[in-house]
């Protein structure tokens, strides 16, 4: 079993808030510093706490109002629509292919499953309370983190999503 499939939403949280907050120009945190110990640590960290206090929770009202852009540095950008009943919509910025998967809203992080080209993806989206770009830790195949950038689209006449 990979690194990747034992990682808790707690170690997530730790491997985002680590790259958000603590070194942007490093690589992300290698898996043997996620002990226990290392966890705990940052958990009382006020630095994590003002960081975690910066985040709130997505509602599934919002999930699927809008379709939503999702980058990274690594890979191109899609676009994810996601439907009521859990399923989720997936196009290329750059192209015409279409994919599903689905999603699910658990304790306010929004997380998504699909299959695109050939590669599994799980990522994990926690808002932002004070701008309308999200952040999210994206697993690919079970092996490769990325962290990703998420934006709500939004048409003019039905309000402004891109605030910052």
């Amino acid at each position: 079993m990979s690194l990747c499939s034992l990682l808790s939403e707690l170690d997530r949280k730790v491997i985002l808030f680590t790259y958000e907050k603590k070194g942007k120009n490093q690589k992300l945190l290698p898996f043997s510093s996620l002990t226990d110990e290392y966890c705990s640590f940052i958990l009382t960290e006020g630095e994590y706490i003002l960081w975690e206090l910066a985040k709130r929770k997505l509602t599934e009202a919002e999930i699927i109002a809008h379709s939503w852009l999702v980058s990274s540095k690594k890979n191109g950008s899609l676009v994810l629509k996601f439907q009521e009943n859990n399923h989720l919509n997936i196009s290329s910025l750059f192209d015409n292919d279409h994919y599903v998967g689905h999603w699910l809203l658990e304790h306010g992080i929004l997380k998504v499953y699909f299959n695109y080209q050939d590669h599994d993806y799980d990522i994990n989206i926690i808002a932002n309370n004070n701008r309308s770009i999200h952040s999210a830790l994206q697993i690919i195949d079970d092996a490769c983190i990325d962290i990703l950038k998420v934006v709500p689209l939004s048409h003019a006449k039905y309000g402004k999503a891109l605030i910052d």
